[in-house]
């Protein structure tokens, strides 16, 4: 009997960080699902260089051609609270970066799921709309274009993009795509209720949440969970 093949997960890092940095952040989850998944990092494409969100160092390894990639802090768009939004109502980056994970989806693709943490949650959920519903904003994910939906997407202290005119239409009705969504009952920077908010999006969401803060917990309740949530879809 042939052994059946992994599934692929779409991988999106938050804010200031970068695929090396999630991926290193995520090891022993990673390692939990090692038999039945294999997950795929890519960085954002905007060196983000505030220095509010930004320590020096990183901000000198950005301006360095020879600093190692995992220093770099990167993002899915530029700081709201520094940067306007574009002229059609898009956070500053947005648009572009989900210009660019169509090209990854196309590129590298197929993927069976999506998981983001906190910058890269919003913009998972987003995705995962938008290959839905592809009438929703066809100039952004056309009927044509060629990736499917994804089977199921793990949102680790998403939040919806509020402040953003150019996407008010998403989020209105259920989103049907399986989903998780990992809530740190301490974190002060998304707060629960901005998580919960993002998850009552989703139809039946399984909702994990943990007594941490921002981040991936990756103790051994939250890895036998995700773990449990992901094999639904290993056939």
């Amino acid at each position: 009997m042939s052994t059946p093949s992994k599934l692929r997960i779409l991988c999106l890092h938050g804010m200031v960080q970068n695929g090396t940095i999630f991926r290193k952040k995520t090891a022993v989850l990673r390692k939990k699902l090692d038999k039945i998944a294999d997950l795929v990092y890519v960085t954002g494409p905007h060196l983000i260089t505030d220095p509010k969100y930004t320590s020096e160092a990183a901000r000198e390894a950005a301006a360095d051609p020879n600093a190692s990639e995992e220093l770099k802090p990167y993002g899915w768009w530029f700081p709201i609270s520094s940067y306007p939004n574009t002229e059609e109502g898009y956070y500053s980056g947005f648009k572009e970066s989900v210009e660019y994970l169509k090209d990854v989806l196309v590129k590298e693709g197929p993927f069976d799921g999506i998981f983001g943490f906190s910058q890269g949650a919003c913009l998972a959920a987003v995705m995962a709309e938008l290959l839905e519903n592809r009438s929703l904003m066809p100039h952004l994910v056309s009927p044509e274009f060629e990736h499917p939906a994804f089977r199921f997407a793990i949102v680790a202290a998403g939040f919806k993009p509020e402040s953003q005119d150019a996407t008010q239409s998403l989020f209105k009705g259920k989103i049907k795509t399986p989903s998780m969504h990992l809530v740190g009952e301490a974190d002060t920077l998304i707060v629960p209720e901005r998580m919960l908010a993002l998850a009552d999006v989703f139809e039946d969401p399984v909702i994990f949440k943990h007594p941490g803060g921002h981040l991936v917990p990756t103790n051994a309740a939250s890895r036998n969970d995700i773990l449990a949530f992901v094999s639904k879809f290993s056939t």
